[in-house]
């Protein structure tokens, strides 16, 4: 076949692309040639597509990221449980703060004796919002408890921390030398029944069982069913009469006037009342 031929052959098998016209005997020709030709010599061979270089670096990155991803998830056994609590020494002093308010007091012991110091954490009951704070702390004499100093939410903290992060809540300062012994109330939930150790000065202070409320020199009906919907079980009654606030001898009527209200156990309210408002 002459080479013009094949040409207009091969463009003619896409008309979108040529206008030539090929000849009967020309296609002939080719399929002749196409036919006969010898394809026992013709090496077969097998196509290896290449993976792209980048394309293997961005799998294996993506292994690597996804093995430290399982690393950090797995929890291994006799894995070291993280600090309760954090000590920043400044200046000579060094300061204490919780860090996982959940944890036993013994990791809390622990990790004090490690440093050093003779202090002990208990737990006590107390209400709601002292839940997971230091609460107060004792010595064996005035020394101890001259070098112990509690510290405010957002006082003496880390960096740019806060009163509203977690890690700056209330803390305990101390000398980094400190020989004295003492112990520390750390609050925890109370059980049922269970008097509290330490609570607010009103039942009425943010996150107590009357949060909110106004009972001062509201009387008695007035109050009760503001209690009631707080889901109060028990209510109890004081003379406010100080110092003793004895108990009054009958439940005092409707029309005695509440001059403030505290909570000593979960679900109970004491209400501290007199025949005339308060001052």
């Amino acid at each position: 076949m002459k080479t013009p031929d094949i040409d207009a052959t091969v463009r003619g098998l896409n008309p979108h692309r040529t206008t030539d016209q090929v000849s009967d005997d020309a296609w002939a020709e080719l399929s002749e040639a196409v036919t006969t030709a010898d394809t026992a010599a013709a090496p077969v061979v097998t196509l290896h597509r290449r993976q792209p270089r980048r394309l293997a670096l961005v799998a294996a990155c993506t292994l690597l990221i996804a093995g430290v991803v399982a690393a950090t998830v797995v929890n291994r056994p006799h894995q070291d449980q993280p600090q309760a609590l954090s000590f920043t020494e400044r200046g000579d002093k060094l300061v204490v703060r919780v860090v996982d308010p959940n944890a036993d007091p013994a990791r809390y012991n622990a990790e004090f004796k490690k440093m050093g110091l003779d202090v002990t954490v208990m737990a006590v009951p107390v209400s709601a919002p002292w839940v997971g704070r230091m609460v107060s702390f004792s010595g064996r004499n005035e020394k101890d408890m001259n070098q112990l100093r509690l510290l405010e939410p957002g006082e003496q903290c880390n960096g740019t921390l806060t009163a509203a992060d977690p890690g700056c809540q209330e803390g305990l300062e101390l000398p980094k030398n400190y020989d004295g012994k003492s112990d520390v109330q750390f609050g925890r939930a109370a059980k049922p029944g269970e008097l509290y150790v330490h609570t607010s000065s009103s039942a009425t202070d943010e996150g107590e069982v009357l949060a909110g409320l106004t009972v001062k020199n509201k009387t008695v009906d007035q109050v009760l069913p503001l209690v009631r919907a707080r889901g109060v079980g028990k209510v109890d009654y004081r003379l406010d009469k100080g110092p003793t606030y004895q108990e009054p001898e009958q439940t005092p009527p409707g029309t005695w006037y509440v001059h403030s209200a505290q909570t000593f156990a979960e679900g109970e309210v004491t209400l501290y009342v007199d025949a005339t408002p308060a001052k």
